[in-house]
């Protein structure tokens, strides 16, 4: 299943909470233990970076 903002977690401590509000440290996690939905994590952690570098960015 491809990864969209509607993603839910599906195991651990997280269980049942979208990706877009589970920790950066717990998708940092994921990325850096190789969990088999680290694609997912990656994703998620790239999407608030675009998020957060367009809200810094000024309009002209």
């Amino acid at each position: 299943m491809p990864y969209t903002e509607h993603t839910i977690c599906d195991f651990g401590l997280h269980k049942g909470e979208p990706y877009t509000k589970l920790p950066a440290s717990f998708l940092t996690w994921m990325i850096g233990t190789n969990h088999n939905k680290r694609e997912y994590a990656d994703a998620e952690l790239k999407r608030r970076q675009h998020a957060a570098t367009k809200l810094t960015t000024p309009s002209k």
